[in-house]
């Protein structure tokens, strides 16, 4: 319980807060009717609109890319041991529904909330699918530097070149330097080690 004596105490200090609270609420105020002030929150309340439009903008561009790739599905699994399929090309992933389905769309980027939609509105059939269990980051790199040095051609081909590429990744033994300079190679983090 607060006796008297302490209500008198916390009341001055009220008091006092009070009055200088409103003191800067009064040099606020005087501020926000100075030409620089009004610029810069002007300029505020637009970035923000744009802010707005740009996501917004982006999402219909990612949702539009992901439905008009001709997606090569690959096999990864996740940090909890569940198997995942995504695209090499889009990065298009189905770990967004699986989430979404399971009631944890929160838990999701914005980006994967795009992606959770897409998958939802419609099924990817694809006959040329990469039916190997690979790292999601070794696969969109080993994809990406096959159509780098082979932009022409078709998605069975593709298969085929990944599946050798990642089959010598896997069956033939290389000192840890020449891991880092695969990895750096491939695009990825200098210590990348999902190679099996």
């Amino acid at each position: 319980m607060i006796s008297k004596n302490d209500l008198e105490y916390i009341r001055d200090d009220y008091s006092d807060i009070d009055k200088q609270y409103k003191k800067i609420e009064q040099e606020i105020w005087g501020l926000e009717e100075t030409p620089i002030v009004k610029k810069y929150i002007g300029l505020q309340k637009k970035k923000t609109e744009l802010e707005i439009k740009r996501k917004n903008l982006h999402g219909l561009m990612e949702h539009g890319e992901y439905e008009n790739c001709n997606h090569l599905w690959s096999i990864s699994m996740d940090e909890y041991g569940e198997y995942d399929c995504f695209c090499v090309k889009c990065g298009l992933n189905y770990k967004s529904l699986r989430l979404t389905n399971r009631g944890k769309e929160n838990s999701l980027s914005f980006d994967e909330r795009v992606m959770a939609s897409v998958l939802k509105e419609q099924s990817f059939v694809n006959d040329a699918d990469i039916n190997i269990v690979c790292d999601r980051e070794l696969a969109m790199a080993i994809y990406k530097k096959i159509r780098e040095y082979y932009p022409d051609i078709d998605d069975k081909t593709v298969i085929k070149y990944f599946e050798i590429a990642l089959n010598d990744i896997r069956n033939i033994e290389v000192s840890d330097e020449r891991k880092k300079s695969r990895a750096k190679r491939l695009g990825l983090s200098k210590d990348f080690n999902k190679w099996k």
